[in-house]
């Protein structure tokens, strides 16, 4: 059966588009190539030490100093490469120079965020680098009633296999945390004129 669709009579005029405004775009928990992943996964080793210097220099009296610091990591290691409006921080850094309550802020927020992407990312590259060298390491053993076996062969294939696809979830999940992040060091380091 041939469905049918309602045109408008000729000579009427389409109806009038709403205006809409314009959107963000959808935060992805994926990164998009292999070096956002690597970007992403440096800021997941360096967030906490970067978080536990912000709040030294912050209580020490130098928040302007550490948060030149932080907003130097996000820009580095968060910020899109698409630019536009959702960049970190405005061009002008005198004019988004937030106060020592913020930069604090930010840092222990750094800090606590910064524990588990630090374990997580720690476990993620630690174990695939362990499953794919699994010869070296667990090649002297029985690995006849491991997963792959009898063969030393069988053992590694699957080893790699499920080790990539570990991999892979590790860097969604932090992909996500430095979403997180990211979104902190904009609501931050944005210009007081609502950039």
């Amino acid at each position: 059966m041939a469905s049918t669709a309602s045109r408008p009579a000729s000579g009427t005029p389409p109806a009038a588009s709403t205006p809409t405004r314009a959107r963000r775009p959808p935060r992805r928990f994926a990164p998009a190539s292999v070096s956002e992943a690597a970007r992403r996964s440096a800021y997941a080793f360096l967030a906490l030490p970067l978080g536990l210097i912000g709040i030294v220099l912050t209580l020490g009296g130098r928040s302007s100093r550490a948060g030149r610091l932080q907003l130097a990591a996000a820009r580095r290691f968060l910020a899109p490469r698409t630019g536009g409006d959702h960049h970190i921080g405005a061009t002008n850094d005198r004019a988004a120079a937030p106060g020592a309550v913020r930069i604090l802020r930010h840092a222990i927020l750094d800090t606590a965020l910064g524990v588990p992407t630090l374990v997580l990312a720690a476990y993620a590259y630690g174990n695939t680098i362990r499953n794919l060298t699994y010869p070296i390491w667990y090649g002297h053993t029985d690995y006849h009633d491991a997963w792959g076996g009898p063969t030393l062969a069988g053992v590694w294939a699957v080893h790699t296999i499920g080790a990539l696809a570990f991999f892979a979830v590790c860097l969604c999940l932090i992909q996500g945390l430095t979403n997180l992040r990211a979104a902190g060091a904009r609501r931050t380091f944005r210009s007081e004129d609502g950039a």
